[in-house]
């Protein structure tokens, strides 16, 4: 019989995506997000991955972010796996970024997250088999996601699955949460 996590509603991860031509959140925003799930920080663009566990590190890779690129930004609430830069989102496989806001119903090993797992075994073995555009991809997304919200990364697209809230900077929240409680 499996444990079940039982994750407070207002503590998980936050994914901030940035489209290209708009400007990266504020820094309060980005701060907020931070002091609301303290675990780690990640974000790729096209370019670049840069994951790390301490915010002025982050802030300061993040800064150099062209307005132009497509951006997935990443706060970690850790469930599984301990709190260490392995574990910050986004994964990256080849050309595809992952980053994963909830809880997934996965057999975790050798202290990998739900959402480096369910990278590894689920999607990309449906990317490599169906292809990043395709609709039978996004039809085993959307069938083993749960309640969970998914922003992945090809190039420059940017495919979301979830419920994502389009705030008033112009960027894409997987949830407001953190706002709510500090803003």
């Amino acid at each position: 019989m499996r444990a079940v996590r039982i994750i407070p509603y207002n503590n998980m991860c936050v994914i901030i995506v940035k489209p290209s031509g708009i400007k990266l959140p504020n820094e309060k925003i980005l701060n907020q997000a931070a002091l609301h799930n303290p675990h780690g920080f990640g974000f790729c663009t096209a370019e670049r991955i840069y994951k790390t566990l301490f915010f002025d590190l982050f802030m300061k890779e993040i800064r150099k972010a062209d307005k132009n690129e497509p951006c997935i930004i990443h706060f970690r609430y850790a469930t599984t796996g301990s709190v260490k830069r392995a574990n910050c989102h986004p994964f990256k496989n080849g050309n595809i970024s992952f980053a994963h806001n909830g809880v997934l119903n996965v057999e975790t090993k050798n202290d990998m997250t739900d959402s480096e797992t369910f990278f590894k075994d689920i999607a990309m073995k449906a990317i490599n088999k169906y292809g990043y555009n395709s609709r039978t991809f996004d039809d085993i997304m959307i069938k083993n996601m749960g309640f969970s919200k998914f922003a992945l990364m090809s190039g420059r697209k940017i495919k979301l699955f979830g419920n994502f809230t389009e705030y008033s900077d112009g960027c894409y929240y997987s949830n407001l949460n953190f706002l709510n409680r500090y803003y």
